[in-house]
């Protein structure tokens, strides 16, 4: 095939990361503007779109809710996540955010069902948040030792490269997959191999999140500066804060910057 002849696929990956509290979960609950979100919510952090007085009623009726209530005692994201990937009706239920929960089920408890093959492109897949996601992996992993309350035990090296399998499994399959998905992640600061050091978002363990962003056609970084809410798509917008996009979406260069603009 000539690379005049293909046609890239419409379906946009989408990272949003940056420090806690700079509206990351308010710009991406915008999106409901213009398409339907089905969003996870791994950490609870529904309560801001609710509370957004940007966002408006038919906004909010825009978006499908999936409470997922991870926690180190109960790390179902992970193994809920998984199931739901696989693109296949899923019934989520609504009291332990797990996938075909077999309590719930029992009691006719209600669910909200997920199928990632019917999605189209007005369809957005939202993780909130990628952090927690990389969290809930490793707990599970660790979930013996933390069943025999041994909370103090520390992850060895088989552990993190066992959690570094997973989360390629997700994303490698994301990265692929013909549906959109926006994940929204938090920061961190890394060495990288050139020696200097980067804000990077966070995917894992710090080796891993040095190569996240590589999932993921838009990498967009939100800060506050100044007293206002910038975000940052193009590849030049800092040299210590890792950014960029496949289409050159430079969104710090728009009067008022929209996430909307990386699906045009």
């Amino acid at each position: 095939m000539k690379l005049t002849d293909y046609i890239p696929a419409v379906a946009r990956k989408i990272l949003v990361y940056g420090p806690p509290k700079v509206g990351k979960t308010d710009r991406v609950g915008q999106l409901a503007k213009v398409k339907k979100l089905w969003w996870l919510d791994l950490e609870d952090g529904v309560k801001t779109l609710i509370h957004s007085p940007r966002m408006t009623p038919d906004m909010l009726a825009n978006i499908e809710l999936f409470k997922i209530p991870d926690t180190q005692i109960f790390p179902i994201a992970a193994r809920t996540l998984l199931k739901i990937i696989k693109g296949e009706p899923t019934e989520i239920c609504h009291a332990h955010g797990a996938a075909g929960c077999p309590a719930c089920k029992s009691k006719s408890l209600p669910t909200s069902r997920i199928c990632l093959k019917e999605f189209t492109n007005d369809d957005v897949l939202v993780i909130d948040s990628g952090s927690q996601l990389a969290t809930s992996v490793m707990n599970d992993i660790m979930k013996d030792a933390i069943s025999k309350d041994q909370f103090d035990k520390k992850a060895e090296w088989d552990d993190y490269a066992n959690q570094g399998r997973v989360l390629d499994r997700i994303f490698s399959i994301i990265q692929q997959a013909p549906f959109n998905c926006v994940v929204i992640t938090h920061e961190q600061l890394v060495e990288m191999e050139d020696g200097k050091k980067k804000i990077v978002p966070i995917g894992g363990t710090s080796q891993f999140s040095k190569t996240f962003a590589k999932y993921f056609d838009d990498v967009v970084y939100c800060e506050v500066l100044n007293k206002k809410h910038k975000m940052g798509s193009g590849t030049g917008y800092s040299n210590n804060i890792i950014t960029g996009s496949r289409t050159n979406k430079a969104l710090e260069a728009m009067a008022e910057p929209d996430l909307a603009e990386l699906f045009k």
